[in-house]
């Protein structure tokens, strides 16, 4: 206390001082606090909170201290860093100027580029919390460098991203980097050695299957690639213009390589295009003493509908040692999926015994979308040769060799040529080769010669004879087709037609004698016949003279329509010589009557018969015609015919004494006359007592009445008619009449004798007063009933129905 009366006062020393500051923060609604600590030991650490104006001040006694800034929550706020971190102060008067600012720093870096580097790269910056992203800055290079910076950079966890972006701004990065992501800690000091290198650049492959692939690089070095199926990068180091090689060894791509440029990188599609079939063919050495090549053994390949593709030749994949027997061949082609093909190997070598292969032909579809199973194996060995002879020595006989059955392996079924040779000028053959699997017969032939077969694969050989005929006709007449008739020994006979010319041969005759006669109608020949003796190997000729004796009536039928009508006879007939001739039209309704002798009349007509292949005909106009025959043919002999209908038409009258009573109960019954037991109509009898039948079956058919009255009150008899609607179509029955009586029975009364009733009435009282002639009782009733019995009814005989034809 100061009083008015002191004459002094002790000095004022300070024990605490105001050590204050103000905390500068840049991030919006950020909180900060200031720790006072390190100072004298009877000094506790003291920390106070900013104010909104970022101020601060601590009260302290003299001394050193060291005064830090720290976020309120170092979780939330983890970039909220101050510089400097710390502030050491010797208090020993007022300290109010100290300041705190909100950490912000530089991150740089640069990027090691294959080339160039250029404005493209895109750096990033993504701030951390919490392992989520906040926040994402992204810069480019600097001009003509190859350095980037990001500035004022709170602390804090980042990640640094890099990425060449096209101009076209694909989404995929086309550079691949040794790390394209780098996760960094921004403290309170700039960060100086991130450094991203590019690696190489992104190839994308789209393949349609696994396959194995390289890249030969500039430096000659090679980069094996397992491309997969699907879509996929791939790294590649070198800069430029490369090309890869595909060497999947079952599928094709279409080609062997794909180039591509670094500088124009496009996605690459690689897809199977043909699938390798491919097979083995074993050849057993076994029966073959000289070797064979390769070149010997090719492959046809077949379409599965038999037709040809190509040829193909073969690779030796392993010759004959001492371990095996057999030399195997491989063959291959390039397919498309989904195709069918037919292997028919065959043996293209000359001057040795040729192989058969087992089975002849193989099938093979196309059906994995991949690698292809191997055809199945083909065997192949000698084929059989089959040698003989014809005697005596004869050349070009054609020789067959026949299958004996049905082949397991050839495409042979029984009867079928499985080879042909010929033999030569020592009449020998040689013929194969053939499949062992079966047998085979040999057949020998050739013109002009018999040959006849002596032994297994030996013939016999006659040369035959042969008879040349020519017919000369009048003044150069042309002469029609002869027919000429050969006869020879052991019932030789052989009948041919001429040529028009009026020449034939008779080919292939055994030595013999023949005798040979032509016929012509119209004509007459000079010689009739000739006789000729034939040696072997002979050819002989024999000549005739044709004289016409007769003539021809031609002519034509139509029907009204003028339609021409085949199938018409039509005869000549001449009253006075009883000569006749008959023809037939053709197609065109055209007729031709032959030989009809010259001074005769003939009544020309078409004749009433039926063809079974051609509608009757009912009648023709005119009726006939009358023709005087002199030397030369007649034409223009013309008929009209109508046909007769194809519908059948049954009708008929009933007549009967009470027809009129007797209507209601008449029916019509129509029967096959073949089978009685076949109704084939049965109709009531109209009010008319006039009936029509339509569409019966042509045949025979039988037609009487029914009757509907009880046969215990009527007798009832009515006409069977049989009628034929094959021979005509359309018939009327009538009258069809019937027979009716109305049946009276009488029933006679006979008196019965008294006295037999009498002596039936004591036996039964005796039997029932006596039970033990119960049985003599039951044996005399039943004689007295059996000896009783009515007498039996007369019989009435049946009548024979009436049956006539129509």
């Amino acid at each position: 206390m100061i009083l008015p009366n002191l004459a002094s006062i002790d000095d004022i020393r300070s024990v605490r001082y105001d050590v204050c500051g103000i905390v500068r923060t840049v991030t919006l609604n950020s909180k900060a606090m200031v720790t006072l600590t390190h100072g004298p030991e009877n000094v506790k650490p003291q920390r106070k909170l900013v104010g909104e104006n970022g101020h601060f001040c601590f009260e302290v006694p003299a001394g050193e201290y060291q005064l830090s800034a720290l976020p309120v929550d170092s979780e939330r706020s983890s970039s909220l860093m101050f510089s400097p971190g710390s502030i050491s102060v010797n208090v020993n008067s007022p300290l109010l100027d100290l300041e705190f600012s909100q950490s912000q720093v530089n991150v740089h870096g640069k990027v090691s580029c294959k080339q160039q580097c250029s404005q493209n790269i895109l750096v990033s910056l993504v701030r951390l919390a919490g392992g989520v992203e906040q926040e994402k800055k992204t810069t480019t290079l600097e001009q003509d460098n190859v350095n980037f910076v990001f500035k004022k950079v709170f602390p804090g966890k980042y990640r640094v991203e890099v990425k060449n972006s096209l101009p076209e701004g694909l989404a995929k990065d086309d550079w691949c980097w040794d790390q394209s992501i780098l996760n960094i800690d921004v403290g309170t000091d700039d960060v100086r050695d991130i450094v991203f290198v590019q690696k190489g650049y992104w190839i994308e492959l789209v393949s349609t299957h696994d396959t194995n692939a390289y890249i030969q690089q500039p430096d000659s070095s090679r980069l094996d690639l397992l491309i997969k199926k699907g879509s996929q990068r791939i790294c590649v180091e070198t800069s430029g213009q490369h090309e890869i090689h595909l060497t999947n060894p079952c599928i094709s791509f279409g080609t062997s390589s794909v180039l591509f440029d670094t500088a124009n990188l496009m996605p690459i599609h690689i897809n199977a295009k043909k699938y390798l079939v491919k097979g083995e063919i074993h050849v057993d050495m076994s029966s073959i003493q000289e070797n064979i090549d390769s070149k010997d053994i090719v492959v046809d390949i077949l379409k599965s509908d038999g037709s040809f593709i190509e040829k193909i030749s073969t690779s030796l994949v392993l010759g004959k040692d001492n371990q095996n027997d057999f030399t195997a061949f491989e063959y291959s082609i390039w397919a498309d999926l989904g195709e069918d093909f037919i292997f028919v190997p065959h043996d293209s070598s000359i001057g040795r015994n040729k192989v058969l292969f087992y089975p002849a032909r193989q099938q093979y579809s196309v059906s994995m979308n991949g690698c292809q199973d191997t055809v199945p194996l083909i065997t192949a060995r000698t084929g059989l040769y089959l040698e003989g002879s014809v005697l005596p020595a004869t050349s070009d006989v054609d020789i067959k060799i026949l299958a004996a059955g049905k082949s397991n392996y050839a495409h042979l079924n029984k009867g079928d040529v499985a080879t042909e040779a010929k033999t030569d000028s020592e009449g020998s053959f040689f013929a194969g080769p053939l499949y062992d699997d079966i047998v085979y017969k040999v057949e020998a032939s050739k013109d002009g010669y018999h040959l006849k077969q002596t032994g297994p694969y030996t013939f016999s050989c006659q040369k035959l004879g042969q008879i040349l005929v020519r017919i000369y006709g009048e003044n150069s007449e042309l002469l029609p087709s002869v027919l000429l008739s050969l006869s020879g020994e052991k019932g030789y006979r052989n009948n041919s037609i001429s040529s028009s010319g009026g020449t034939f041969t008779f080919d292939n005759l055994f030595p013999g004698s023949f005798y040979l006669r032509p016929l012509l109608k119209e004509y007459k020949f000079n010689p009739s016949a000739v006789a000729i003796d034939l040696n072997s190997g002979e050819s002989r000729e024999a000549e005739f003279r044709a004289t016409r004796v007769a003539y021809s009536a031609m002519g034509s039928v139509t029907l009204l329509t003028g339609q021409p009508k085949e199938g018409v006879f039509v005869e000549a007939r001449s009253e006075s010589t009883g000569f006749y001739e008959e023809a037939t039209t053709d197609s065109f309704g055209r007729f031709r009557l032959r030989g009809l002798v010259p001074g005769s009349t003939y009544s020309i007509r078409v004749a009433a018969k039926d063809n079974l292949q051609f509608a009757a005909v009912e009648r023709a106009s005119p009726e006939y015609l009358s023709v005087n025959v002199g030397h030369e043919d007649m034409t223009g002999i013309d008929f009209v015919v109508f046909e007769r209908p194809e519908v059948t038409i049954l009708s008929g009258h009933v007549e009967g004494d009470g027809i009129d009573t007797l209507h209601p109960h008449l029916s019509v019954e129509i029967r096959s006359a073949t089978d009685s037991s076949r109704v084939e109509a049965v109709l009531p009898l109209p009010l008319s007592y006039y009936f029509e039948v339509r569409d019966l079956p042509k045949g025979k058919h039988l037609v009487q009445l029914r009757s509907g009255l009880p046969s215990h009150t009527h007798r009832f008899e009515s006409e069977l008619v049989e009628v034929d609607l094959e021979k005509d179509p359309q018939i009327h029955v009538g009258p069809l009449k019937y027979k009716t009586e109305e049946r009276h029975q009488k029933q006679e009364l006979t008196p019965a004798p008294v006295f037999p009733l009498i002596v039936g009435v004591s036996v039964v009282a005796l039997v029932i007063s006596m039970p033990r002639l119960n049985d003599l009782y039951q044996s005399a009733v039943g004689m007295t009933s059996l000896g009783s019995g009515m007498a039996p009814t007369k019989k009435e005989p049946r009548k024979n129905i009436l049956r006539k034809r129509v």
